[in-house]
C-alpha cells in the first residue's frame, strides 16, 4: 500500500489543508507544508493503539501547543518540542491522578504538582520523572512532609 495525500492545494498559500492516508492505516488531517509534510495545526490518529494527536506540527514534528490521548484515558495536553512532552503541562491518569508542570523530553522534570486521585498531594521538584529536590507532600489524611525529597522517596525528618 500506498501513502496518499488528499486536499485542497493552492500556489500562493503558505500552508494546505489536506489529509494523509498513510499505508500503516495512520491518518492525518490538517494543515501540510508545501512539501507535503505535516505543518500547522492537525489531528493524528494512530492506527495501531488508536491513540490521537490534536495539535501544533513543525515540519512532519510535534512542536508547540497540542493534546494527545491514550486508549487508556491518560491524556496529556501542553507544550511539545521535538515530538516530545517539553515545557508546561497537564498529565492526566484514568485512574485520577493529575500532574501539571513542567516536562522535559516525556518526563515530569522541574517545578510541579502531582494529585493522586487518593487526595494526597506533592507540590515541589522533580528529577527524571522523580519527586527530587525541596517539597511538600500534602496527605489526604491531613499530615504533612515538607523537606527533602531523592529519587521518589523522603530524605530527612522534613518540617
Amino acid at each position: 500500500k500506498n501513502t496518499k495525500i488528499m486536499g485542497f492545494f493552492k500556489k500562493k498559500k503558505e500552508n494546505n489543508i489536506g489529509t494523509i492516508n498513510y499505508a500503516n492505516g495512520d491518518t492525518y488531517e490538517g494543515e501540510l507544508s508545501k512539501k507535503g509534510q505535516k505543518h500547522g495545526h492537525g489531528t493524528y490518529t494512530y492506527a495501531s493503539s488508536g491513540s490521537v494527536y490534536v495539535g501544533d506540527w513543525i515540519e512532519d514534528v510535534r512542536s508547540g501547543k497540542g493534546t494527545i490521548t491514550w486508549t487508556s484515558g491518560d491524556s496529556y495536553e501542553g507544550d511539545f518540542a521535538e515530538g516530545q512532552q517539553h515545557g508546561t503541562g497537564t498529565f492526566k491518569w484514568s485512574n485520577g491522578n493529575v500532574y501539571v508542570g513542567q516536562f522535559v523530553k516525556n518526563k515530569r522534570e522541574g517545578k510541579g504538582t502531582m494529585t493522586w486521585a487518593s487526595g494526597n498531594v506533592y507540590e515541589g521538584d522533580w528529577v527524571d520523572g522523580k519527586r527530587h529536590g525541596k517539597g511538600k507532600y500534602n496527605y489526604a489524611s491531613g499530615g504533612v512532609y515538607d523537606g527533602d525529597w531523592r529519587g521518589d522517596e523522603r530524605r530527612g525528618e522534613g518540617e
